[in-house]
């Protein structure tokens, strides 16, 4: 890990949440800045975390929590519960920083929120396809929103004051991030957006892709039974697809507006098909 600016990098702790994922030294080799780092492990097998472990004997400023429950919500939560630092940067185990990226974030931490972009590595069509489908969907440079998902998200910690009290709902699956953003907007917290921040995900396959928004709608369908998320609405959720197929066209990029499409879709019959689910259940 190279020094980068000590003085802003002193309020600053990394919270990476994982499970088993390999791709974690990947990461954590990205870290250009010296701050204290947390890799807060969930459901992991003995074998990953005892590797990780001797990561971080040979890394000081790394530290290892253990949490033997699965859930993302659940690791950010005890990761945050240690962190001493007033800031704290939210990153995945598959994704890299772009160097100067976490620098960046740091120089427009003075307010709310702060937000860099994602990117997708692509590797093939597949890979293509997916990686131009998610810029048309969550680049917010095209999409011209700016939101509070992470990663990569930096803030103060001491505002879940003004949401609720809490970072994340751990008893959610899978969107414990759309929580936080809708608690994130009651509040009226501004996110500031660093568009040279950039993290680099690692190429996801069409079938990984949809794999992914499968889970969204089981996880939004989880968040209307705990009354945690708002119903989702058939009409909006059309009109979101339909906004990105004509913005693929506009673009240039039919294809891969077409598929955005047909993600959102997914998420719709993924959400009904769990929500007749847990009906069934009660």
């Amino acid at each position: 890990m190279t020094t980068g600016n000590a003085d802003a990098s002193r309020d600053l702790t990394i919270v990476v949440p994982v499970c088993d994922d390999p791709l974690i030294y990947r990461c954590l080799a990205s870290i250009d800045v010296t701050c204290p780092v947390v890799v807060s492990t969930n459901g992991s097998p003995d074998w990953f975390l005892e590797g990780l472990q001797t990561y971080a004997k040979a890394a000081p400023h790394v530290t290892v929590l253990s949490t033997s429950e699965r859930g993302i919500g659940l690791a950010y939560n005890r990761a945050i519960a240690l962190v001493d630092t007033p800031l704290v940067l939210l990153m995945d185990s598959d994704c890299v920083f772009e160097p100067g990226a976490i620098t960046a974030m740091l120089a427009a931490a003075s307010g709310g929120l702060v937000k860099g972009r994602v990117r997708f590595e692509t590797r093939g069509h597949g890979t293509r396809l997916v990686a131009a489908a998610r810029r048309l969907t969550e680049d917010p440079l095209v999409t011209k929103k700016v939101n509070a998902y992470s990663p990569p998200l930096l803030y103060r910690t001491n505002i879940v004051e003004n949401m609720g009290g809490y970072h994340f709902d751990t008893a959610m699956k899978w969107r414990e991030d759309r929580d936080f953003e809708l608690r994130r907007r009651k509040a009226a917290l501004p996110v500031r957006l660093v568009p040279e921040a950039v993290i680099w995900h690692k190429p996801l396959s069409l079938r990984d892709d949809l794999r992914s928004v499968w889970a969204y709608g089981v996880g939004q369908a989880h968040g209307e039974a705990l009354d945690v998320l708002p119903r989702m609405s058939l009409r909006h959720e059309l009109k979101k697809a339909s906004t990105v197929a004509w913005r693929g066209v506009r673009r240039g990029e039919a294809g891969a507006g077409g598929y955005a499409a047909v993600r959102n879709l997914v998420v719709l019959a993924s959400r009904g098909i769990a929500v007749r689910g847990l009906r069934g259940a009660r």
